[in-house]
């Protein structure tokens, strides 16, 4: 029930950059994306494996529309989702980083790796990626830390 509850309070405080949001609180929405996709996947998964296998052994005559239309609608669901949560997200990450102490500037960080994961997805490049796998290191500490662990106030 507690699980239900944190992400019913994600999508009531889509808006919300005040306030502080704790460990249960971030990563029961964590845990409940994370299952939300596998649900997905599970339901569309084996449809989008068997149109990329064909399409990449250049089998075409065998594809049915069944096939195709699961692929498409499990790709359109999850575009809309990851679109819908993006806000929702960085209004959740704001709310857990002053939860952990830090000044609202760390902010900066999610949307470093945004940045990141656009550039990288543009040019390709090492550096991109690593400089990404750096901060993406850092969000991770932040998000595992406890309430009030960074503030010089404790």
């Amino acid at each position: 029930m507690i699980m239900v509850q944190a992400y019913k309070n994600y999508w009531r405080k889509y808006l919300d950059f005040s306030g502080r949001a704790c460990l249960a609180d971030f990563w029961l929405v964590v845990f409940d994306n994370i299952l939300l996709t596998v649900v997905v996947l599970l339901l569309t998964g084996g449809s989008i494996w068997g149109l990329a296998q064909q399409l990449l052994d250049n089998d075409v005559s065998g594809i049915g529309l069944g096939v195709v239309g699961i692929a498409a609608l499990a790709l359109i669901i999850s575009l809309f989702y990851g679109l819908a949560t993006i806000i929702p997200n960085l209004s959740l990450q704001y709310r857990r980083i002053l939860d952990t102490g830090l000044s609202a500037r760390w902010f900066a960080l999610p949307v470093v790796a945004w940045v990141l994961v656009i550039f990288y997805a543009i040019f390709q490049n090492g550096l991109l990626l690593l400089a990404l796998a750096v901060v993406e290191l850092v969000l991770l500490v932040i998000n595992l830390a406890g309430t009030n662990r960074f503030s010089h106030k404790r």
